[in-house]
């Protein structure tokens, strides 16, 4: 059984990172994990972190938390998110699915902007 909410959490923990420190959250990705929604898209934790880098450079001191409760099925988790710096209004909100390989690592995300 998938543990929903440390899935979310620890994919919430690799977008929140300092780049000097994303490739310690970004071991709770598969090598080969595939990342996509309607803004960006990327393939290979590499690839992934590097657009983890270029969002933290588009939103200074913003950070994702979690907006609800975290549910999913098998290999599957969802939950909603918002981005907002801190004492301020979010600047954006959405929903992520997320699959997870046999390892218990994100093998995959489909991202959606609500």
């Amino acid at each position: 059984m998938t543990d929903m909410q440390r899935i979310a959490e620890q994919y919430l923990a690799s977008w929140n990172a300092a780049p000097a420190q994303r490739s310690r959250t970004l071991s709770a990705w598969s090598e080969d994990a595939i990342y996509v929604d309607p803004l960006m898209s990327a393939s290979g934790r590499d690839a992934i972190g590097s657009m983890m880098d270029q969002a933290v450079v588009n939103f200074p001191g913003h950070a994702f938390a979690l907006s609800g409760a975290v549910d999913g099925h098998g290999p599957y988790v969802r939950f909603n998110w918002t981005l907002a710096a801190p004492d301020t209004k979010a600047v954006a909100h959405g929903t992520d699915v997320v699959r997870v390989d046999s390892h218990g690592r994100i093998a995959e995300v489909i991202g959606f902007l609500n």
